[in-house]
């Protein structure tokens, strides 16, 4: 949860697309929900960011985490040098209503030292971020990994 009651999620699928050929039609979304100005009233929906795969981030599988500055930080399935997934954060715009902007910061390569970025991302003192793998690791049950900004 951010500022003022804003909720921030992921969708494994959908958004604008396109996603890389041979990939599903769309690679997933990060969005927020705010709440209304008055109880009962609707929730406001916006998508923040539509993933496009290949080298770049894709399919989404977890929650976020909120870092400095209201950047926002996460993992993928997909996407990615080694297509088995990334750690990417996604940096608010300058003014409202712009564009966020994704940045890579980690391509999981499915080898002995990490898998696909299956979990959550927890941030912790001076900005580290930590989380685990799907799989791989010494017995292919994963890794615990930590990444310096």
């Amino acid at each position: 949860m951010g500022k003022d009651g804003v909720l921030f999620g992921t969708t494994y699928s959908g958004g604008s697309g396109p996603c890389e050929e041979g990939l599903p039609p769309t690679c997933g979304t990060v969005f927020s929900v705010t709440p209304p100005e008055c109880p009962g009233g609707a929730w406001t929906e916006v998508v923040l960011y539509n993933f496009t795969g290949g080298s770049a981030a894709a399919f989404p599988g977890t929650s976020v985490a909120i870092g400095e500055g209201g950047v926002l930080y996460g993992t993928t399935l997909g996407g990615g040098i080694g297509h088995v997934g990334t750690l990417f954060s996604l940096t608010p715009p300058a003014s409202p209503g712009g564009s966020w902007t994704e940045a890579v910061l980690y391509s999981f390569a499915g080898s002995s030292s990490s898998g696909s970025g299956a979990s959550s991302v927890a941030i912790g003192e001076g900005g580290v971020l930590f989380g685990a793998t799907e799989f791989d690791g010494t017995s292919n049950d994963g890794t615990i990994y930590k990444l310096r900004p």
